[in-house]
């Protein structure tokens, strides 16, 4: 079950996308809202954060908060906040979609020297290699590399990669919360190997994104690189002032 902080951000973008609030139009205050939908202020606090960051909502002080100019195609955002702990591809994005994946590899590997060092562990450590094609509603937009220290996790059922939440799956077993993400996005483009693996023309232009999650107590456990369709993606970025 989603958070509810998530169930109420999904409502509201909802009313948004469908022109219950218009463009530039004031919607109700958080104090209304949090009646509304008969949670705490915190709570809604958190739903309008990831609006805001989803470039849904402006907050202008002493004014309240306003629609934004809407993006309307079917784009989604790439680097939108979470909350207080990482969702993974399966989580964020399941709650505006249908989230599918195709297992393509899944091997326990010594870990590459470069890999070896963005975990911080021996190169003679093993790893599971794991790539998957991600499907949104049906439609193959991303490929996704993922190097996965096998001290955390031993073991990773097909069925969890094919069909589940691959961090959830962790935070259950280990009984730990992932909690750290730090990622680099550039431009490149989908060579033939992986454009033939979403279906796509190669030389596409793509969002290239890799980087290290870690858990709470700061010890790093995945290295991914995901290899995203730039037509289907956006970035977005915001920044508020003091």
């Amino acid at each position: 079950m989603a958070a509810r902080y998530i169930e109420i951000k999904n409502s509201i973008r909802e009313d948004i996308l469908s022109h219950r609030y218009q463009v530039g139009e004031k919607i109700p205050s958080e104090r209304e809202l949090a009646a509304q939908y008969g949670v705490t202020r915190v709570t809604l606090q958190k739903a309008m954060n990831v609006l805001e960051q989803e470039g849904l909502i402006e907050r202008i002080h002493g004014k309240g908060m306003f629609v934004a100019n809407v993006i309307e195609d079917n784009v989604f955002m790439l680097n939108n906040g979470t909350g207080d702990s990482i969702l993974g591809f399966s989580r964020e994005f399941g709650q505006q979609a249908k989230i599918t994946s195709q297992l393509i590899t899944h091997d326990l590997i010594k870990a590459p020297q470069k890999i070896a060092g963005q975990l911080e562990m021996q190169p003679t450590h093993r790893v599971h290699f794991i790539r998957r094609v991600r499907l949104i509603d049906d439609i193959p937009v991303l490929v996704e590399d993922s190097w996965i220290n096998s001290d955390v996790i031993a073991n990773i059922p097909a069925a969890v990669l094919e069909q589940g939440s691959l961090y959830q799956y962790i935070e259950e077993v280990t009984g730990k919360k992932i909690k750290f993400y730090n990622s680099v996005i550039e431009g490149d483009l989908f060579s033939e190997e992986l454009a033939a693996l979403l279906s796509i023309s190669a030389g596409l232009p793509m969002l290239k994104v890799s980087g290290v999650t870690k858990l709470e107590d700061g010890k790093a456990f995945n290295f991914s690189c995901s290899y995203n369709r730039a037509d289907m993606f956006k970035i977005k970025n915001s920044w508020v002032g003091k």
